[in-house]
C-alpha cells in the first residue's frame, strides 16, 4: 500500500527518485524554496522556474538531474502556482497543488519527495490535503507499460521562508482520512456493497478512544421508522442500513451530528438513468458518506471535546420486483408523508430519514449533512466548489471560511423556504420528493427537502451538496473531509 508521510527534515528526501518542488511563481523565481536541497537542485530549479508558468491548474517543468556519487533524486519537477488567487479560491492552493501534482505521480512504484513552499504557515493543512489526494489508494491495474504495477511513495516537507510549517501529526491524520474517503468512493459497487461499506467504517475506527459503532439493517429499519431509506434499498441484493459512529468523550457538553448519503450505486430505480451514460460513475453516489466517515475519523483522532455522532445512510438504488415506485407514498421517520414522483431522487429520502432519526435520538445542537445529491449542483456552483445551504447565516459564513482554510471550496446557494417549498407540493401527501420545476434552484430545493424533516427541531443545520468536487473527473478526491472537520472545529 502506498504511503504519504510528512516530515520536517529536508534530509529525508535524499533517497527519493523524483523530487517535486511546488511554490508560487514569484517564490520559485527568487530561489528560496530550493534552499537546503543541494547545489544541483538549486541550479536546475532556478532554470525550471523560468519554464514553469502557472496555467489554470498550475504549470510544471521537469528535468533529469546529474548523477551524484552520493545518490539523491534522479529527476526534478517544479510546479509553479499562481501568485494570487481569486477570492473564491483557497489561499492554501490545495486544489492547484492537487491538479499539478497528480499529473506527475504515477502508480509505478516510484518514490517521490515533495517540497511545498508556503506563503503562510496557516496554509499547511489545506496544502497537505491537496498533496494527500494526489496519491489515491485504490487500483486494480495489473501492469503499467509492460512493467509490474506498484504503489508510489511520498515523503513531504511543508516549509515557509522562516522554516517548517504545520502540525505533522494532524497532517498525517488528515491525509489518512482523505485517502480513506477516496478509496471507498473509487471502489466499484460489486466490491463495495452496503455490508462491505459497514465493514470499512468499522475497520476505520477500530480501537479509537471513546468511539462506539452500531447499525440498523434491513427490515429493522422499519421498526425504527426509517421507511424512506428502507424503500430505496429494499430490492437490492444486500440490505440497506444506517451505520452510527459515536465519538463521546468524557465531559462533552455539546453534540454535533454528521449525516452522509451512502448510495453505493444508483441506477435511478424505476426512473432509470437511460439517457446517454448517466449511470456511469454512480459508484460515487456514496461520496457524502465517505466524506463524513473521513471527517469523523479525523475528529475522533484529534480527541476534541465535542461529542460527534455520524450516521452513514447506506443503500443501493436497484431495480427488482419490490422496487419502490413513482406514485408510492412513504411515511418518513419524521412522520411526514412523501409522494414519490421520481425514484432517482432517492438520496434525499435516505438523508432525511437518517437526519430525523439522529436529531431526535441524540439531540445535537448542530446537524451537518453531506451528499452527492444533485447534478444541478455542478451547474449552480461548478465542479470544484460544493454548494451549501444553511438555516443560519453564521453557519453559512463559517462553512465558506472553513472551505478557504481546508482547501475544500464551497459557495452558498439560495436559502428561501418561502420561494422553494411550493416545488414539492402534492395533492395527496405532505410533499413530493422531487421538484416540479428543475429550473428553479433545484439543488437548493433538494437541501430544503432534507431540512423539512427536521425543521420542527431547534438546531442549526448545514447541507453540503458535493456532487461535483467529490468526483470531478475519473477519480475520487476525498472532498469534504477537510471542510466538515474544519467546520466542526470552528463551532
Amino acid at each position: 500500500m502506498s504511503e504519504v508521510r510528512f516530515v520536517s527534515d529536508i534530509g529525508d528526501l535524499d533517497s527519493v527518485q523524483t523530487l517535486v518542488c511546488i511554490g508560487r511563481a514569484a517564490d520559485l523565481a527568487n530561489g528560496w524554496p530550493f534552499d537546503g536541497l543541494g547545489e544541483d537542485v538549486a541550479a536546475y530549479g532556478a532554470r525550471l522556474a523560468n519554464d514553469a508558468r502557472p496555467g489554470r491548474l498550475g504549470g510544471a517543468a521537469k528535468t533529469l538531474l546529474p548523477a551524484s556519487a552520493n545518490g539523491g533524486p534522479e529527476k526534478l519537477v517544479v510546479i509553479a502556482l499562481h501568485d494570487d488567487l481569486s477570492r473564491h479560491l483557497s489561499p492554501t492552493h490545495s486544489y492547484e497543488i492537487y491538479s499539478g501534482l497528480r499529473g506527475v505521480v504515477g502508480g509505478n512504484g516510484k518514490t517521490f519527495g515533495v517540497v511545498v513552499a508556503l506563503s503562510d504557515a496557516s496554509h499547511a493543512f489545506g496544502a497537505a490535503l491537496g498533496i494527500a489526494r494526489s496519491f489515491p489508494l485504490y487500483s486494480r491495474k495489473t501492469s503499467d507499460n509492460g512493467k509490474e504495477s506498484g504503489e508510489s511513495q511520498a515523503t513531504v516537507v511543508l516549509r515557509t521562508r522562516e522554516g517548517g510549517a504545520g502540525d505533522l501529526a494532524d497532517m498525517a491524520r488528515g491525509s489518512a482520512a482523505v485517502r480513506l474517503a477516496q478509496r471507498v468512493v473509487d471502489m466499484p459497487p460489486a466490491e463495495l456493497t452496503t455490508a462491505v461499506f459497514e465493514e470499512e467504517a468499522r475497520d476505520a475506527v477500530d480501537g479509537m478512544t471513546d468511539v462506539t459503532v452500531s447499525s440498523i439493517v434491513g427490515d429493522d429499519l422499519l421498526n425504527e421508522g426509517l421507511r424512506g431509506l428502507h424503500a430505496v434499498g429494499r430490492t437490492a441484493m444486500v440490505a440497506p442500513r444506517v451505520v452510527i459512529l459515536d465519538y463521546n468523550p468524557a465531559g462533552a457538553t455539546e453534540t454535533v451530528a454528521l449525516i452522509g448519503k451512502g448510495l453505493v450505486y444508483d441506477t435511478g430505480g424505476l426512473s432509470l438513468k437511460i439517457v446517454g451514460d448517466r449511470m456511469l460513475t454512480m459508484k460515487c453516489d456514496m461520496g457524502g458518506a465517505a466524506a463524513v466517515l473521513g471527517a469523523f475519523k479525523l475528529l475522533a483522532g484529534r480527541q476534541g471535546g465535542k461529542r460527534v455522532v455520524a450516521a452513514l445512510s447506506m443503500a443501493e438504488n436497484a431495480i427488482g420486483p419490490d422496487s419502490y415506485r413513482p406514485d408510492d407514498i412513504i411515511e418518513m421517520h419524521s412522520g411526514k408523508t412523501v409522494e414519490i414522483n421520481n425514484t432517482d431522487a432517492e438520496g434525499r429520502l435516505a438523508l432525511a430519514d437518517a437526519a430525523s432519526y439522529v436529531a431526535r435520538k441524540y439531540n445535537p445542537s448542530v446537524l451537518i449533512d453531506a451528499a452527492t445529491l444533485t447534478g444541478a449542483q455542478l451547474i449552480a456552483t461548478g465542479k470544484n466548489h460544493a454548494g451549501i445551504v444553511s438555516n443560519g447565516g453564521d453557519l453559512e459564513a463559517l462553512a465558506i471560511q472553513s472551505g478557504h482554510e481546508s482547501g475544500d471550496h464551497c459557495l452558498a446557494m439560495l436559502w428561501s423556504p418561502e420561494l422553494l417549498r411550493a416545488e414539492f407540493k402534492s395533492k395527496v401527501a405532505d410533499m413530493r420528493n422531487s421538484v416540479a420545476d428543475r429550473m428553479n434552484a433545484s439543488s437548493a430545493a433538494a437541501g430544503l427537502f432534507v431540512y423539512s424533516h427536521i425543521e420542527d427541531l431547534d438546531l442549526r443545520w448545514l447541507h453540503i451538496d458535493l456532487a461535483g468536487p467529490a468526483f470531478p473527473d475519473d477519480r475520487a478526491t476525498g472532498y469534504g473531509v477537510g471542510l466538515i472537520a474544519t467546520v466542526v472545529d470552528g463551532l
